[in-house]
Formats: C-alpha cells, structure tokens, sequence
C-alpha cells in the first residue's frame, strides 16, 4: 500500500537532530507539519548543504509550540512523529491519542515510506543491529565492510545519521543502528537481518523494568527475514524457545537411539536454526555459524602451540592474533557483523579480507597511551554496566598484569552490586568518581573515591606497574560531570597526556571539568 505524506497531518514531538531532521524531510516533501518541544530553549542544527535551512527558521519561529498542549492543537492532526528522546508515557503523548493520533517514529516513517517505493526507485535493503553493547562498533563494522565489498552501504539511526536522510541517498544498503526508544515506536520496519547483540540493565529509568526494556529491543525482530543471534547469550533470540525445543528434541532423539545425551551445535543448528534463518554465532567450538577453533600447524605459533581462529561451518576466517580491535568482546562483534553481511550475499571469506582496515569509534576500548608497558585504555562508551562487563570478560585474556579500573557517574538507577563478581575477578583496584561513586565502594572493597578524572588518572598511575591496564569504563552515563561519554573520554586522555608528558603540537585542546 503506498504511502503519501502529502495525504497526511503530522505533529513532531521534540526538536532535537531527529526531530528537525523529520521537520527538514516533511517540509521537503510539501507535508503538513508543526511541531513542539517539551524544552522552553533549543537550538537549530543547520544543514550547510541544504536550501532549506530559511524554511527550517520560518517555521522554528512560527509552527512551534513550547508550552502546554490543549486538545485543540491536535485537530486535523493524525500522525504524531515522536522523537526517540522522549518518553511514551508524557502529557503530550497521552493527549494525541486521546484525540485518536497515531503516534510512531521516524523509523516507522521510514519504514512506510520504503515499503511504498516504485520500479524506478526499488526499496532499499535494510539491516538492523541492537543490543546493550556495541550495538555502535557493530553497526560501523558492517557498512566498513559492505563498501569494502563494493556494496552501496551507508549507516544510519542511532549511530549519528537520522533515518530520513539515509533514505534520500543514493544507497542500495541502510545499516540502522537502533535503540530501545527508536524500537518501542517502530512497527513495520522490513529487515534482511536483524540481530539483538546482548541484554544488560540499562534505560530502566524510561523502560520500568528489565522485561519492558527486552520487549522493546525484541521488536527489532517483527519483520525481519534473519536473525543473527549469540549462542551463548540471554534474551537475545527471536525466540527463546526455538533453542531450547532444538536442543531438547536433539537429547530425546540421541536418547531413543542408544546414543550419547550429549547435543552438538550441528544437531540442532542444522535441523531447528537453519529452517528459522537463524545464524549464531560464539566463543565455544563449533560446526555451524561463527565459532572459535583451535589449529595446529600456524606459521606463527611454535611447535608446541595452537592458534585460535575465528571460523565459518568449521572452516577457518582469520587468526585472533590478526585482529587489531581490543577484546575477546569485538571478536563477537566481529562475528555478529561477519553474519549480517552473509546476509546480504557478502561472503564471509570476502568480507573479512577488510577487517584490518576498519578504525574503531572513538571510547570505544580505543588504547590512547601506552608508556613503561602500562596501557591506558579509553572505554568511556561504557554508559551502563553490561558495557563494562563485556570490557571487562574481553580484555582480561590479554593482558600481563593488574588491572585498574576508573568507572562511576550517573547509574541511572542501575544496580551496581551486580558488578561485584566481576571486579572481584578481574579487577585489582577501582577508583570511583562522580554521583554514583559511592555504590562502589558498597559493592567492591579495592575502591577509592576520587573527585575529579584527573585524581582518578593520578591514583591510578601511581598504583600502576608495567604490563598493568588502566582502563576507563564507567558502566554509568556521564552528564553529572560532563557534556557527554565522548567529552568524558576526551578528559581522560587529556588528562593521561598531561599526566604523561605525552601532548604534541597536533593535540587538540579538551574542555576539561576535572
């Protein structure tokens, strides 16, 4: 069924770079739209490369309200066009569908404008990625590799790019990056590929609770026609019960005929995933999907040594040693991403060929010093405990000596306790700063409180020795303290580059607030 915004009355709800993005796309297209914005001050995002930039200011000065909503507003009005920023449970919300407004976000404008695309200008292909974590590098990864391929790919949604202006360009291929709150207002989106990459507390201040944040993330799999999944991983399949019926029909079968109870990936993968279109993916050995193995004979090992590889159906991809992306952590990315290229006709044998030119995004387990053999690593990203647990689990294979963690901020009602274990297995000190700081020194006896990043810095490089990590992963949100996770990672290197010695002339000058 074709879709026509002309034939429609929009509201956009919140005028953030979504928000004026969707403002920007409906005025193009000659659409009804006003618009308002919680907020009494916000500030236009200008677009140099577009004409419409006068109409964006025309209609910031006339078509937006900032105060309160009455019934009236919403006559004439069926579509409310709502930003990922804001909560589906405000006054505003609850008034549109009052007066019977349809309420969706760009997402699922996008997808209803894809889905209404003509011979001459075909639907584009669509992958979607989500998760707790990495969610970001996976989603890069994926458009690095498809173009490396020679596919027209560009990366969109929660990564940076609103969806909108990904569906204007010239790509045949739109990598989304979706969130939870992008998800909980989106429908209809049609997916090659979807993949939910982990689930860890986070956003239960909007969600209310674990089982309404997974709900939200699962949406992601409604319309999808592939689900790359993590073997080993929980809440992350389509359905949980796929695996599970698989798994136990393989035992009763094995039982019936004599045979050992013990159930191979190949059992059931083969036979359960494969007729689901589902491809996993894991750390453990196995036949099918992405797996790690061990082989002899590596030129690079000595006699005496095996070398891991990541493999496809048993066949090897590319040795551990050779990738260059921090943590046993990115080497599932890696996989989940291998996955949703294969998806659309990217074989993993071609794809992997161009993983070493891939750069990761900044705070993302990024090493930004490495002086006397002690490492500092800048995971700022890390904005929710699960964040710095995978950094943790990935990076303590590899490294010689301690490790030092800096972490805290804003928990966002985050049970930081459940982190006890793992500091307690992995971490020999944490230095603690920020609102939140406190629920460390609760859940971790090795913790010092710190007022500043450049107390933390100091602290920590002073208990440091060589072949020691200092490692930055907050597992909280930053804005009790910063603008944002990247000004946070941008403190902490200026701070070890200052601590250091290490600043050159290229350096660029941080705002700091430590």
């Amino acid at each position: 069924m074709s879709y026509n915004v002309r034939e429609h009355s929009y509201v956009v709800g919140g005028l953030g770079v979504t928000g004026q993005a969707c403002v920007r796309f409906l005025l193009q297209k000659q659409a009804t739209v006003k618009a308002f914005d919680t907020r009494a001050n916000f500030t236009l995002v200008t677009d140099p490369d577009s004409d419409i930039d006068t109409d964006m200011q025309a209609f910031m000065a006339e078509k937006v309200t900032c105060t309160a909503l009455s019934e009236d507003y919403f006559d004439g009005v069926d579509t409310l066009v709502l930003s990922p920023g804001l909560a589906l449970n405000i006054e505003q919300v609850a008034l549109a569908q009052k007066c019977g407004v349809e309420v969706i976000g760009d997402v699922e404008l996008f997808a209803r404008l894809n889905a209404s695309t003509s011979d001459a200008t075909p639907a584009k292909r669509v992958v979607g990625i989500t998760g707790s974590n990495g969610k970001t590098t996976v989603t890069l990864l994926v458009n690095h590799l498809l173009k490396s391929c020679g596919v027209k790919s560009i990366e969109a949604g929660n990564v940076g790019r609103p969806v909108l202006e990904a569906l204007q360009s010239d790509a045949d291929v739109v990598v989304m990056e979706l969130s939870s709150f992008q998800l909980e207002t989106t429908s209809s989106l049609v997916l090659e590929a979807a993949t939910v990459l982990n689930i860890s507390d986070d956003h239960l201040d909007r969600h209310g609770t674990l089982e309404a944040y997974i709900d939200a993330k699962h949406r992601i799999f409604d319309n999808a026609k592939s689900a790359i999944v993590w073997r080993d991983g929980e809440f992350v399949a389509p359905d949980e019960q796929i695996i599970a019926d698989a798994k136990g029909n393989a035992a009763s079968n094995a039982v019936s005929d004599g045979e050992s109870n013990a159930v191979s990936n190949a059992e059931f993968n083969e036979d359960a995933l494969a007729s689901k279109n589902i491809v996993e993916y894991g750390l453990g050995e196995s036949t099918t999907g992405f797996a790690i193995a061990s082989f002899d004979g590596d030129d690079r090992a000595r006699d005496d040594e095996q070398s891991l590889y990541i493999t496809f159906k048993g066949e090897k991809l590319i040795a551990l040693s050779d990738i260059h992306l921090a943590g046993m952590h990115n080497v599932l990315n890696i996989m989940a991403a291998l996955g949703i290229c294969q998806q659309l006709g990217v074989s993993p044998v071609l794809a992997v060929k161009h993983l070493h030119s891939f750069k990761a995004a900044p705070h993302r387990c990024v090493e930004i010093a490495c002086v006397n053999d002690i490492r500092y690593i800048d995971d700022s990203k890390a904005t929710n405990i699960g964040a710095t647990i995978a950094a943790l689990e990935g990076l303590a294979p590899t490294i010689q000596g301690k490790l030092i963690l800096i972490a805290g901020g804003d928990a966002k009602g985050a049970d930081i306790a459940s982190l006890s274990p793992y500091l307690t297995k992995y971490v020999s000190h944490v230095f603690a700063l920020g609102k939140d700081a406190h629920l460390f020194e609760k859940s971790f006896a090795h913790t010092t409180r710190v007022a500043t990043m450049k107390d933390a810095v100091k602290a920590a490089t002073r208990l440091a020795a060589p072949g020691d990590v200092v490692l930055l992963s907050p597992a909280c949100a930053s804005l009790d303290m910063f603008k944002n996770y990247m000004h946070r990672g941008d403190v902490f290197k200026q701070d070890v580059h200052d601590l250091l010695n290490l600043h050159s002339k290229n350096d660029d000058a941080v705002e700091a607030t430590s």
